[in-house]
């Protein structure tokens, strides 16, 4: 056979071709599900896929089983998700009819640590944050850190914030003339400040005074000549009240009305000036 017969056999095989690939193309769509339309592009990886249509998303009919994950090695970020003016990331956990009995109701999850330590039941909760102790020195687990240069952490509701711990509540300031725990009031009726059970001051104490004194000097670190300090006797002794108390640069000094005749106790606190913040 003669090398254009060649070529016009193979031109009419490839033309068989491809009308069968088309045929087998519109026979597949003709029995696909109703609705179901071919994707306009492959999801391809190690790329960026960019769309300007609806979201890409998938869906697992299990009930229980998960829709996606992602992992990275190292100090990679599992998942990265970025909006302009919008959420960034939305986490939701719909039923929240039976928390007993649909324990792991929570919105988002955040683990540094082993994932088995998660609390037996997070129902109810928008964020639940666990993090393992730490077994470094100078260094603490967190399990839900909020940082900002102006308010770290907001919390809103019947009670804002509520802390469950051995120290249910710490404030810490290291700022000169910082506040490491505020209470505001904006209502005359409201208050401020209340504490229910024990409350302990380090500013505060108990000294001894013997017999034949009238007077006694504290030592008290941070005191100055602005240092409010409150001194009442804590021993019965009949004609023998605290006349006044005089504080000084890192002391303060306790004066009677009179010797005493026997050994006795005074309890004083010292509290900041609220007209200078000294003291």
């Amino acid at each position: 056979m003669a090398l254009a017969d060649e070529t016009k056999l193979r031109s009419r095989r490839s033309l068989l071709a491809a009308a069968a690939a088309g045929a087998a193309a519109a026979a597949a769509a003709a029995i696909a599900p109703a609705g179901v339309a071919a994707a306009s592009t492959a999801v391809m990886t190690e790329v960026d896929n960019p769309t300007n249509g609806p979201m890409t998303s998938i869906s697992n009919s299990s009930a229980l089983d998960g829709a996606f994950g992602a992992s990275a090695s190292g100090s990679g970020t599992g998942v990265l998700a970025q909006s302009l003016s919008g959420m960034g990331a939305l986490g939701t956990s719909e039923d929240t009819t039976d928390p007993a009995n649909n324990p792991m109701n929570a919105g988002v999850v955040g683990v540094a640590g082993e994932t088995s330590s998660v609390a037996d039941n997070i129902g109810l909760t928008g964020v639940y944050g666990y993090a393992d102790p730490s077994l470094a020195d100078g260094f603490v687990g967190a399990g839900v850190w909020g940082d900002s240069p102006d308010i770290g952490v907001i919390g809103t509701g019947a009670t804002g914030v509520q802390g469950i711990g051995i120290w249910g509540v710490q404030g810490y300031t290291q700022e000169p003339g910082g506040v490491a725990v505020y209470a505001q009031s904006a209502d005359a009726g409201a208050r401020a400040l209340r504490v229910e059970g024990r409350a302990e001051f380090t500013r505060s104490g108990r000294v001894s005074m013997g017999s034949g004194i009238s007077t006694k000097k504290v030592s008290l670190a941070g005191c100055t000549s602005n240092t409010m300090i409150m001194a009442m006797m804590a021993s019965n002794r009949s004609g023998r009240w605290v006349r006044a108390v005089v504080p000084t640069t890192g002391s303060f000094t306790i004066y009677l009305n009179g010797t005493l005749s026997s050994a006795a106790y005074v309890v004083w606190i010292a509290l900041t000036n609220p007209s200078n913040h000294a003291g």
